[in-house]
């Protein structure tokens, strides 16, 4: 006899199996009155969605005949739809519209036509899409092509592991400096919108007020970073009468409560096919919680027209946080395939919260507002394959083609081309993203790749990315890029083909790379910024000029790699190539020759281990060195100089990303501290080199290990003040040094011997200001301090 678990089982396979089925047909002209059969097709998808529930359980199909359907409210789909498919008749005769047709269109002057909208003026219909006969124009925008630039000052502040020190404000977050000659005069705030770019993302925003005599915009919503962070001044207008400078745009006048657009040459507007979009997502599937919706299937419909809100939605990376067309969250087993997905404003389909074993298959996602396609997921059985993903970001350049979030997921064979940003990105674990071809991306943002991620133990294998350069200056732009974290992952088998650097990896560990074919007709670099143990084996690379290794300490195993290089000299002539094996040449960097700024203060700091950028003049030191004097691997370290007529003031800004794993103890080299090594005098007048240390745990140690006198290190350390304070990203400590202590009468321009060391146990990686080639305190091969 079979236990009793297994015969349970099998009884509850078999209903299963034995579910009844009902197809209901839909059509464009049918009656909701009918029985939903092919000849009598219901003309709601509503009706037949719950003409399915009162059926009963059953993997029930709701079959579309060909056609338009235009939509006023979303279909939403729940756990009492669980088993359900909807589909075409024939995969792309039917298309559903998130908004209505514009209809009674007239002239306004010579150019533009316009057409009343009820409900846009009082501000209960609002858009930033419109679909004209089957493409997506652009909308009004000043200037008429690129940006202009803003005047804003983002003041010193630190940004560590995603995040500034200290917070922003929220006027620093929502006020734009402008320069007046680039702003139409008067400029209607209830019309005009605004883009504000970063280096790597941007968003959208209304303007709340504009003060015309200190020419300053205050937006709506506060922007995810201060407008000119990162060097960033770029901003563009949309949505102006102004901004009407050609043929094909649009604009929505929210004044005179009316559309606007400009007619292509040739279009007749008496014949003109226009959806205006009334929603933000046409097929919403959600589950909760405790009871995900299971196994739904869409196939084979195109949807068109859907529109966004305004203002930075989630942490719009990746224009990311808007809505899909079709939208999932909490869902098991649900299939999405042979979609096309086209002329939306926000982006194309989004899984959010929890979703497990999901499949989005053979669909064509193109012409799309925001990013192509999002998703979170955990569990195994994840897939996007065979997908066609192309000219997205058309209304927020900061769009990807597919953002993936989640362990376990399998991106396999899809096509993706003309981006913005970047291709593929993905974090999480035990991921592969394998076979893809990635093209024409990173044609508007900096810092990102053909495939980018936090991948943890994942695998990139035979992709295939050509054709991926910077657009302008920035951050750069690469092929395949695994960002901060990203450790115990195999990149094998890709391809890069006119990619200047076809690989950047950044504060990542522990990565191979073999048997890759890496080639440009420019200078190539291999970048491997602040990442540690990294392997290279059996790559081919061929650059007709240079090949640069950037931070070749990373790279622990060099081995049966094949270099083609400098086959054209500094003129462009063609020359022999230089053909071997070993890494291309790069110099050891020498002793530290740039000056650590002490800048004289009028007040002396707060010594409570905030580091307040308004009580540190002057600008950070970047503690980025190893003892060997290669760039130092890791979260960076920033360091703060100061001085008064009493003492020199030292702060250190110790960055982590697990500040749990902080080592509160008193054993250097073992636990969390940083030292400060200075030039000074005993007060006997005998030159030495006081070494002081503060730990993170808040105590503070004056020692001998450079040759201090006992009594000299510990009149020191009695007269040395110390304070230290954690925060989510670490520790900061600050000191306050007297400077008799030292034997220091210092004057503007004076110079002594100095360095500062850190010692982080996160990750048991030494970073300093000057490498020394041994200890920190080693002065004669450090760097130097000048009083400024």
């Amino acid at each position: 006899m079979l236990p009793m678990r297994f015969t349970v089982a099998a009884m509850l396979l078999a209903s299963s199996m034995n579910c009844p089925s009902a197809t209901f047909y839909v059509a464009p002209d049918g009656n909701d009155a009918n029985a939903g059969t092919k000849d009598k097709p219901l003309a709601t998808l509503e009706v037949a969605r719950d003409t399915a529930r009162k059926a009963g359980a059953g993997a029930h199909r709701i079959v579309l005949l060909p056609g338009d359907y235009f939509r006023s409210k979303t279909l939403e789909l729940d756990v009492r739809d669980n088993g359900l498919t909807i589909e075409a008749e024939a995969a792309g005769k039917v298309t559903l519209y998130g908004g209505k047709l514009v209809t009674g269109w007239k002239r306004d002057g010579e150019k533009f036509w316009y057409a009343d909208l009820p409900g846009v003026k009082d501000g209960t219909w609002d858009f930033r899409a419109l679909v004209v006969n089957g493409r997506m124009p652009e909308r009004a925008r000043l200037p008429e092509t690129g940006t202009f630039t803003h005047n804003t000052e983002w003041k010193r502040a630190r940004y560590i592991s995603g995040a500034w020190d200290p917070k922003p404000t929220r006027e620093q977050l929502t006020t734009i400096l402008y320069d007046p000659k680039d702003v139409p005069t008067p400029l209607d705030i209830k019309n005009a919108e605004i883009r504000v770019l970063h280096m790597w993302n941007e968003a959208l925003y209304g303007i709340a007020q504009n003060d015309v005599e200190r020419h300053v915009f205050v937006l709506s919503s506060p922007t995810v970073h201060p407008p000119g962070a990162f060097g960033v001044k770029s901003y563009v207008l949309f949505n102006t009468r102004e901004g009407m400078t050609q043929p094909g745009r649009w604009y929505l006048d929210r004044t005179a409560g009316r559309v606007v657009y400009w007619p292509l040459p040739g279009e007749d507007m008496a014949k003109a096919k226009i959806i205006a979009p009334q929603l933000q997502r046409i097929i919403q599937i959600e589950g909760t919680a405790k009871q995900p919706v299971e196994k739904i299937t869409i196939r084979g419909l195109v949807l068109q027209a859907t529109t966004t809100l305004l203002g930075a939605q989630g942490y719009v990376f990746g224009a990311t946080g808007y809505e899909g067309a079709i939208s999932v969250t909490r869902s098991r087993g649900c299939v999405l395939e042979k979609l096309e997905i086209t002329n939306i404003g926000g982006e194309g389909i989004v899984f959010r919260s929890r979703n497990e074993a999901i499949q989005i298959l053979d669909s064509h996602i193109h012409h799309i507002g925001a990013c192509g396609l999002e998703l979170v997921c955990t569990g195994a059985g994840s897939r996007v394959s065979q997908n066609h993903i192309h000219h997205v970001g058309l209304q927020y350049p900061c769009a990807v083609s597919m953002i993936a979030h989640g362990d376990n997921l399998h991106i396999y064979r899809n096509e993706l081309h003309n981006i913005p940003y970047c291709g593929i990105v993905c974090n999480g674990r035990n991921n592969r993203i394998e076979e893809n071809l990635i093209y024409r991306v990173m044609q508007e943002m900096h810092d990102g790749a053909a495939i980018y991620g936090h991948l943890i133990e994942s695998v990139l294998r035979g992709n295939l990315v050509r054709d991926v350069v910077e657009v302008g200056k920035g951050y750069g732009a690469s092929a395949y890029y695994l960002d901060e974290q990203s450790c115990d992952c195999i990149v094998e088998r890709n391809v890069a083909i006119g990619v200047p650097m076809p690989t950047h990896n950044h504060i990542s560990r522990k990565l191979v790379y073999r048997d890759n074919v890496f080639m440009t007709d420019k200078d190539m670099t291999l970048s491997f910024t602040r990442s540690a143990n990294c392997t290279f084996e059996g790559n081919t690379l061929f650059a007709l000029g240079k090949i640069t290794i950037g931070q070749p300490n990373a790279i622990k195993t060099w081995t049966n790699n094949v270099v083609f290089r400098e086959g054209i000299d500094k003129d462009g002539r063609p020359q022999s190539f230089t053909i071997g094996d070993s890494m291309p040449p790069v110099a050891r960097p020498g002793r530290r020759t740039a000056l650590a700024l002490a800048v004289r203060t009028p007040h002396p700091p707060t010594l409570d281990g905030e580091v307040g950028t308004d009580e540190w003049p002057g600008n950070s030191l970047s503690l980025d060195q190893e003892p060997s004097r290669w760039a130092a691997s890791g979260i960076p370290m920033h360091a703060q100089l100061a001085y008064d007529d009493q003492c020199l003031y030292v702060a250190v800004i110790a960055g982590m990303y697990q500040a749990n794993k902080m080592r509160t103890g008193t054993e250097w080299g073992k636990d969390d501290g940083a030292e400060i090594c200075i030039a000074g005098r005993t007060p006997e007048g005998k030159a030495v080199t006081f070494v002081i240390r503060g730990f993170a745990g808040g105590v503070l140690q004056s020692v001998t290990d450079a040759g201090a006198p006992a009594a000299a290190a510990e009149h020191l350390g009695k007269a040395v003040r110390y304070a230290v304070a954690k925060w989510r990203h670490g520790w900061r400590g600050e000191w306050a040094i007297p400077l008799d202590a030292l034997g220091l009468k210092p004057v503007p321009g004076q110079k002594v011997a100095f360095n500062i060391g850190v010692f982080r146990a996160e990750d048991e990686v030494w970073r300093c200001w000057a490498g020394t080639l041994a200890e920190n305190w080693r002065l004669d091969q450090a760097g130097t301090m000048q009083f400024k």
